[in-house]
């Protein structure tokens, strides 16, 4: 007679308030579901993690309610946990909740909620509307998104322990950062204290962060993690070079569609020093060739406006130049570039508006993602050398930095080329460079040098 399999261990089993009937709810929705094998493992570890993490916090798992749920993803935000995992344990804690019968406490529970309205005046929430409202034209998409997503962050933390988060006393500022600074670097702890307290002033509070106590607790989180930013690996033209001649092929029938976008792609980031945002808005009507009169022009020359960036949100844009190859790579690529329907036909004949779109197999997309831009280099970089870590998004601006700076060109021409606004963010892309290429490092060469010259008797 077959040996009867154990029952599934359910981590909703340990539970004390769950009776006998619930537990074999739970373990036959389990058994009889039709499923991968890698769904059920992530099902049973996600439920484990939740689990531990109510025993531990004094929360109810099952049932659990939207709040408990909402302060067990606010702690995943800490721990580092990437959204895609996020909406995992989301999508896991509904199944179970169905699977024993019980109402859904995501369904009210967003990653994307607006900011959180509770434990605040009437008129410090007017106050920090006005606020969001003036912002939303004022300020980049980017801070914006960052400023919601540590308030959400913040508040849920405060909410799990019955703390109120707008106005935050600076004891609980603290308290926060010591529970956030066990697993976040020096850089996330700053711009958590920026984001509460630009919500502070924007809801016409007293700032807790100014607090003595806030400061120092700060400055002790920098000086036992250390303050040190990780710099993308620098995509040079050396490095980058190899890459290309692999993306161009002897004939133009031999290029696949990607592999023209690709190489337009890198080619245009390194003539540009453009961030990967700004790549993915470039648009084919600001693609212009160079004046042929121009004397220090050259045939096949062109340039592209860059209409906002990091540090042009006023949207005054600047001109760029490209190189005759990137103006004859964009030209292949433009060859082949989805077209999109015309308004009123619907006929496919309408060029698209975006220089870079996507290639997918369910159709195209008529705009990259910057995310998108380091998946290519990353998938380029990798296909040359196999061994080649650290590359993203922001690779193409380093390397160019760096092979400027090798070039002889100076800070100031540095800044003006990639259009920083401080000398803070190239002095360190080439901080490297620069000491190969410092005061000591000539002087100590031209003495070993000479001493090279002369008779050592």
């Amino acid at each position: 007679m077959p040996a009867v399999p154990p029952p599934v261990a359910i981590p909703f089993a340990l539970l004390p308030h769950l009776s006998a009937a619930d537990v074999a709810r739970l373990r036959a929705a389990f058994a009889a579901r039709t499923m991968a094998a890698s769904t059920r493992r992530a099902l049973l570890g996600d439920a484990r993690l939740f689990v531990r993490w109510c025993a531990q916090a004094g929360h109810r798992a099952l049932p659990a309610s939207p709040a408990t749920v909402t302060a067990f993803l606010a702690d995943a935000t800490i721990a580092g946990r990437t959204p895609a995992t996020l909406r995992r344990y989301r999508s896991s804690l509904a199944w179970w909740h169905a699977a024993g019968g019980y109402a859904n406490p995501c369904a009210t529970t967003a990653l994307s909620t607006p900011l959180p309205e509770t434990d605040f005046p009437n008129a410090g929430l007017a106050a920090l509307r006005r606020f969001l409202d003036v912002a939303q034209r004022c300020l980049a998409p980017a801070t914006l998104r960052a400023v919601r997503a540590d308030a959400r962050v913040f508040a849920a933390w405060c909410g799990a322990r019955g703390l109120s988060w707008l106005p935050a006393a600076p004891e609980t500022v603290c308290a926060f950062l010591q529970d956030a600074g066990t697993t976040r670097k020096p850089a996330t702890i700053a711009r958590y204290l920026a984001s509460i307290a630009l919500l502070h002033r924007a809801a016409e509070h007293r700032n807790p962060c100014d607090h003595w106590s806030v400061t120092l607790e700060r400055r002790g989180h920098a000086r036992e993690h250390g303050s040190a930013h990780r710099q993308a690996t620098a995509l040079t033209d050396a490095v980058l070079d190899p890459i290309l001649d692999r993306l161009a092929t002897t004939t133009d029938q031999q290029q696949r569609p990607i592999d023209r976008r690709d190489r337009a792609l890198l080619l245009v980031g390194r003539d540009t020093l453009a961030r990967a945002d700004e790549l993915v808005a470039l648009r084919w009507a600001d693609l212009h060739p160079v004046d042929p009169n121009d004397p220090e022009a050259r045939p096949g020359e062109g340039t592209i406006r860059i209409r906002r960036s990091k540090t042009d949100l006023e949207g005054e844009g600047a001109e760029v130049w490209l190189s005759a190859e990137a103006m004859a790579a964009l030209a292949a690529w433009r060859m082949v570039a989805p077209h999109w329907p015309d308004s009123v036909t619907g006929a496919p004949t309408r060029e698209g508006v975006f220089v870079f779109g996507h290639l997918r197999r369910g159709g195209p997309g008529e705009r990259m993602s910057p995310a998108a831009v380091r998946r290519v280099v990353v998938r380029r970089t990798a296909a040359a050398d196999p061994l080649a870590v650290g590359f993203s998004g922001h690779s193409l601006r380093v390397g160019a930095a760096q092979d400027l700076l090798a070039a002889g060109v100076d800070l100031a021409g540095l800044m003006q080329a990639g259009r920083w606004a401080s000398p803070q963010m190239p002095a360190r892309y080439t901080e490297r460079l620069r000491a190969v290429r410092g005061a000591v490092a000539r002087i100590r060469r031209a003495r070993q040098g000479g001493d090279h010259g002369q008779d050592p008797l």
